[in-house]
């Protein structure tokens, strides 16, 4: 049936991603909800925030504040933070309610950035897609605002994607320096499907591989291998020489897709590729093995924090 989900749950959503992109930028973050979706980035989708600080704040709507648009009152409630806590910028992440209320983020900018002297970065997610596509809008508008067409400094190498919700401690933090030399940058590389949107809205030539399993195939992968996880990983994995197919929950481009490889929705298609497929192997995140408990092959755990909370 689809959309029916017997054992796994919910995947971390688009603002949870586009969090994560932010969260090691000095940004105050503010999330136009009324809390719920604050609590659950913090409690559950940002590894972080149990070991560094970041300026992450729920907009506090109440019912009324949504259905009326008092974005003035959130404009102020933004200033009053903006005078306590030193940032350089505000990014401000869409949630269900702006989208139900046809939130314009592009007047809520101008709005904000009347009341402080610093940029505001809004973020257009709604809730509803899954965590790499907030990724995705994330970088994409941090490049508009940020990204210099002739950086002052050009760093040698940037890899984009390569958040905690992909790759868990393996995670690669950004600064706002970073975005801003982007354009300059000698080396690019895309750690996941994300940052292959990020390089390709970039325009520029970029390498597509995953630093944490470059030449380091995980221990117990042999013969035919079906691997569940994000697809630079699979496409790194099957560089190095592992005869593979991909399956993934979230995007999988043109660029990577090969025989056999599929992007997948639902319980049911995961549990029919490894049923069908005469894999020796599955890599994938453990939790996905409650899927399969007939499965008699070789299992290796890829741990992927936006499906299982695992850091």
């Amino acid at each position: 049936m689809k959309g029916l989900r017997k054992v796994l749950t919910p995947f971390a959503p688009d603002q949870s991603g586009a969090s994560g992109v932010l969260y090691s930028m000095g940004a105050l973050i503010v999330i136009i909800d009324a809390g719920g979706c604050t609590g659950n980035v913090c409690g559950f989708d940002e590894p972080r925030w149990h070991e560094s600080r970041s300026a992450i704040f729920s907009a506090g709507l109440r019912d009324m504040d949504a259905i009326l648009g008092r974005d003035e009152l959130l404009a102020a409630k933004i200033k009053s933070a903006v005078e306590r806590i030193d940032t350089s910028f505000v990014a401000v992440i869409g949630t269900p309610v702006p989208a139900t209320i046809g939130t314009d983020y592009k007047a809520l900018k101008k709005l904000i950035e009347s009341k402080v002297d610093i940029p505001v970065v809004p973020v257009k997610t709604n809730g509803m897609k899954l965590y790499n596509e907030g990724e995705k809008e994330a970088y994409k508008a941090l490049i508009d605002e940020f990204a210099e067409n002739v950086p002052s400094a050009a760093k040698a190498q940037i890899v984009l994607g390569m958040t905690p919700l992909t790759y868990g401690k393996d995670h690669i933090d950004l600064s706002i320096d970073d975005i801003r030399s982007i354009k300059g940058a000698e080396k690019l590389i895309a750690a996941s499907s994300s940052g292959i949107d990020a390089c390709e809205y970039l325009g520029r030539d970029f390498e597509i591989v995953s630093p944490a399993y470059k030449n380091n195939i995980p221990e117990g992968i042999k013969g035919k291998t079906l691997v569940c996880h994000d697809e630079v990983v699979g496409k790194t994995l099957r560089d190095a020489g592992v005869d593979l197919d991909i399956a993934t929950f979230f995007k999988l481009h043109d660029s990577v897709k090969q025989a056999g490889d599929k992007k997948i929705t639902e319980e049911d298609e995961f549990i029919e590729m490894v049923r069908t497929g005469g894999y020796d192997t599955v890599a994938a995140d453990i939790c996905l093995k409650e899927l399969v408990p007939d499965y008699e092959g070789n299992w290796v755990d890829l741990k992927c924090f936006a499906i299982s909370g695992r850091y």
